[in-house]
């Protein structure tokens, strides 16, 4: 199956020529709509395994599956997302922006948007740190001389 794919609008248009776009092109187009949305903390390579990383800006397309037919895509997007936040008003937010994006910016319908949450990011605890004073580091070394 063919990376990119024939859009027509209208027999008119056509006598311009063809206007292709490539999965590659509709994949950054979502992977960049998804890491927008608040809540979401990253995208995933897709592969479940023992760890979920996300992955760095530069690759995050490659976690992003797209199919496409003549005018059409469907596309499917691991995310990991944010404790704090409701799973499924981010996902479904992820769902509106990225179908919105493609349909904008590449005249593509978009048929449906995948979204599979496979990770939860829990806050990280700030753990307090206790300065203490020479005086106090003092009177510890001295207890434990003692002993």
């Amino acid at each position: 199956m063919s990376d990119k794919k024939v859009i027509k609008k209208n027999p008119q248009e056509q006598e311009l020529g063809n206007i292709t776009v490539s999965k590659e092109a509709v994949a950054v187009i979502a992977s960049l709509e998804t890491v927008k949305v608040k809540g979401v903390v990253g995208i995933t390579s897709g592969h479940r395994g023992s760890s979920l990383n996300t992955l760095s800006r530069k690759d995050l397309a490659k976690g992003v599956e797209v199919w496409m037919k003549p005018g059409e895509a469907a596309i499917t997007i691991p995310i990991i997302t944010a404790y704090e936040v409701g799973i499924f008003k981010v996902a479904e937010e992820v769902q509106y922006k990225v179908k919105n994006a493609i349909c904008s910016l590449t005249g593509l319908k978009v048929s449906k948007v995948d979204v599979n949450v496979q990770g939860i990011k829990f806050k990280e605890e700030k753990k307090k740190i206790k300065k203490e004073t020479p005086k106090e580091m003092q009177k510890e070394k001295n207890k434990s001389q003692k002993e």
